[in-house]
């Protein structure tokens, strides 16, 4: 995986050693930026940088906070599993020592030499069979739309006002008002009260035409001739599949063919059809996320990098194969354990930096003008170099560490 950009982009911006200096002599002065925070949402802060800058700074510093983010958790995740690796493999107590007496980056680094080693010496030459599912995730594009809304070329881009599109696919908000079928959309999801016919869950105290499971109290016939397990009649509860072309009254939770609005208690809807009020991004199944007012290109990509690295995954499933005594059994029990976790912080996490990266660094030729900085926007230009250089650091030892361990159990 190659860091080179992210590294010269960070090495632009820390070459500031007076405004550096400033700040750590004064930590609460003019040239101290206290506003860049790893984490944060940072698409609305003003960080005094002049006016045809502001929504491209905005989105450089949300990039470069989620990347370092990113960056940390990979190099967490990849330190726990490769610990725990070793341990299951017989580290020594003092190989366990010499590991966690280590700086953060060095330990991790130790750790998966030792869990590489421990498992080339436990195989001892023997081939395991594994087969990994890609991990699963969903980038936030509640995230990624706010964002767009700083990129536009004007500076005014109301989201509410003009949401966002999901070009190629449904855009999933949630509503504070209700939602509505259209002539080009006869069926949407819903995740509230559907006022036509639901097709898929449905939580109905009144009871509701039931052709799944019900938790609850099922009237009828059922798989077993019981009031439980299958219910093919009326479920006063939850029905896992409701009869077709049924009326739920309650919670739906599939698809409507009419209004779909929030339940009692409930301020807002989670559908894909037409809002009468106003709607916040949730996902876009099936599509890409298209910004509606118009973007500066450079800005809209650190918002897609910002989205990514904040993505939700869930490591994908994986199979090993292999014959041997118990110490194969061993590495064989570890992996399954450890391996999806290892997988999903270097290769999704990874591709993430890298894709953060490439903005970041194209940012920064747009960027980079002191005299559309100001005195805290280059102070926060600092900032931000820094974090780039601790998030270069962790990304590499992560990958280079976590690749030692795939390599040695024989994945690719």
């Amino acid at each position: 995986m190659n860091f080179k950009y992210l590294v010269g982009a960070a090495a632009v911006v820390v070459g500031m050693p007076m405004l550096v200096n400033g700040c750590s002599s004064d930590p609460l002065g003019a040239l101290c930026c206290k506003d860049f925070t790893v984490g944060a949402d940072m698409t609305n802060v003003d960080f005094g940088v002049d006016a045809s800058v502001k929504g491209q700074f905005a989105a450089l510093a949300q990039a470069s906070g989620d990347l370092s983010g990113a960056a940390s958790d990979m190099l967490t995740e990849v330190g726990n599993s490769c610990r725990a690796i070793a341990i299951d493999l017989g580290a020594t107590d003092a190989e366990q020592s010499a590991a966690e007496a280590k700086d953060a980056q060095a330990s991790v680094g130790e750790w998966c030499s030792l869990a590489s080693a421990k498992i080339t010496a436990s195989l001892g030459g023997v081939k395991l069979t594994i087969k990994a599912e890609a991990p699963k995730c969903e980038a936030s594009f509640k995230a990624e739309a706010s964002c767009q809304g700083s990129c536009s070329v004007d500076g005014k881009c109301d989201v509410n006002a003009t949401p966002p599109t999901c070009e190629g696919g449904k855009l999933e908000v949630s509503c504070s008002g209700k939602c509505d079928v259209t002539a080009t959309a006869p069926k949407i999801s819903c995740k509230g009260s559907c006022t036509g016919k639901c097709e898929g869950s449905c939580v109905a105290q009144g009871g509701v035409q039931c052709n799944g499971t019900c938790e609850g109290t099922c009237t009828g016939n059922t798989a077993a001739g019981t009031a439980s397990g299958k219910c093919e009649g009326t479920c006063n509860g939850k029905c896992s599949v409701t009869a077709p072309g049924v009326q739920c009254t309650g919670q739906c939770d599939g698809q409507c063919d009419a209004a779909c609005e929030a339940t009692p208690g409930s301020a807002s809807v989670q559908c894909d059809g037409s809002c009468s009020a106003k709607a916040t991004p949730i996902s876009c199944k099936g599509g890409t996320l298209k910004a509606s007012c118009q973007v500066d290109a450079k800005c809209d990509a650190n918002c897609k990098a910002s989205a990514q690295a904040k993505a939700e995954c869930t490591p994908g499933q994986l199979t090993i194969d292999g014959t041997g005594g118990d110490k194969i059994q061993a590495v064989i029990d570890t992996l399954k354990l450890n391996l999806p976790r290892l997988l999903l912080a270097i290769k999704v996490r990874g591709e993430a930096v890298v894709n953060a990266t490439g903005s970041i660094s194209g940012s920064l030729n747009v960027i980079v003008d002191p005299g559309k900085l100001g005195v805290k926007g280059s102070a926060c230009l600092v900032s931000i170099g820094e974090a780039l250089v601790q998030a270069t650091g962790n990304a590499k030892v992560a990958v280079e560490g976590g690749g030692k361990v795939t390599a040695s159990a024989g994945v690719n």
